[in-house]
């Protein structure tokens, strides 16, 4: 190639360079103000509670005195729309204070994920990895309610494409325990005496630890030395799972904000699903709502004769809103079990979800 024809080909590369900067920054300012003009208009908005009237939550509503209990802090004990929107109003400082630092970790990556719609029209399969990477980050060091989202969708391979399902995964080993003598203390208050008063003995470490709680193998103070599973809740669990479903209703509609922007072809309420989402996950902090579910289905699952599959026995008398207790199971990950094993499992498991959904509503 002559000298000329070489200056002319680095001044074209140079001239693509360059138009390609002004491109991507055009997409970068855009998609910066685009998200930021989203969360203005959504953090200006006043927020309600989702009503638990078009929820398919199945809650206990057989002790309706126990609705208006409240916590230490004011927090209603059994799912209360009222309440909750009471308890925001009185929190609005500590709610901004968590909304900014939800924004803080949010809005970087969805300005990523909006420059790359506006400059390449879809999420290229190459970002995938290093966007989930920076997801299961973030939602690591946002705590225990946003690592329960997480391990939630790790376990869509219908919603999620595999390398954010892998990252997801790590969310489930992400949950640091607390201590045990904070547990031993909770389980005493809870039920109201000394701890041998009720078990002869108990691990001196949980044997897992989850985002709501963590549980304990003990034996019972029966005479019958029978193994059972101790699931205790986490300090303060009820407010810190309160304001963060606050953080995430908003965050919900900014993303709606943003997709109706941006990719108006999707037609999922996002909103709509966090708030379900929301009745769900704070129904699951009643640790005696989800006692009465276990027991009813495991008595109807036996008066249907749906076989191969167990559902622990809880011992009522020891359950509270913090404390579960019910037989101990031993087993294993379905994942670690060989496929052969996993085929005769899926017709059993397959039965039993389709008797629960058709027939018995739970």
């Amino acid at each position: 190639m002559s000298d000329g024809g070489e200056k002319e080909q680095e001044e074209k590369s140079s001239k693509n360079s360059l138009q390609d900067v002004i491109t991507n920054s055009g997409a970068v300012s855009a998609a910066a103000m685009a998200t930021a003009a989203v969360n203005a208009a959504v953090s200006m908005k006043s927020l309600t509670a989702p009503d638990v009237q078009k929820s398919y939550i199945s809650l206990d509503t057989s002790n309706n005195s126990n609705s208006a209990a409240i916590d230490e802090e004011g927090l209603p004990l059994v799912y209360d729309k009222d309440l909750i929107e009471s308890y925001w109003r009185k929190e609005r400082g500590a709610l901004n204070q968590r909304w900014s630092y939800f924004v803080g970790k949010a809005v970087p990556f969805l300005t990523r994920l909006v420059t790359l719609f506006i400059k390449d029209g879809e999420i290229n399969e190459r970002e995938i990895p290093s966007l989930s990477k920076q997801a299961r980050i973030d939602l690591q060091d946002l705590g225990p309610t946003f690592i329960k989202a997480g391990q939630m969708m790790s376990v869509r391979p219908d919603v999620l494409p595999q390398a954010t399902l892998e990252e997801l995964t790590k969310l489930q080993d992400a949950v640091i325990p607390f201590d045990t003598s904070i547990a031993v203390a909770q389980i005493e208050e809870e039920l109201g005496g000394p701890l041998g008063q009720f078990f002869t003995s108990i691990s001196e470490e949980p044997v897992a630890a989850a985002s709501l709680a963590q549980v304990y193998v003990a034996t019972l103070n029966d005479g019958n030395d029978t193994k059972v599973a101790i699931k205790v809740q986490r300090p303060q669990i009820l407010s810190v799972v309160s304001k963060d479903l606050y953080v995430l209703r908003r965050a919900a509609e900014v993303f709606q904000g943003l997709v109706e922007r941006f990719a108006p072809q999707q037609k999922t309420n996002y909103v709509a699903l966090l708030n379900e989402w929301a009745i769900g996950f704070y129904t699951e902090l009643d640790f005696v709502n989800e006692a009465k579910n276990q027991d009813r289905l495991r008595t109807s699952l036996i008066e249907k004769n749906i076989s191969g599959i167990t559902v622990p026995n809880v011992y009522m008398d020891l359950c509270t809103r913090r404390i579960l207790v019910s037989e101990w199971m031993d087993g294993k990950k379905l994942s670690e079990c060989p496929k052969e094993e996993i085929a005769d499992i899926t017709a059993i498991a397959q039965e039993a979800f389709l008797t629960q959904l058709f027939e018995l509503g739970l």
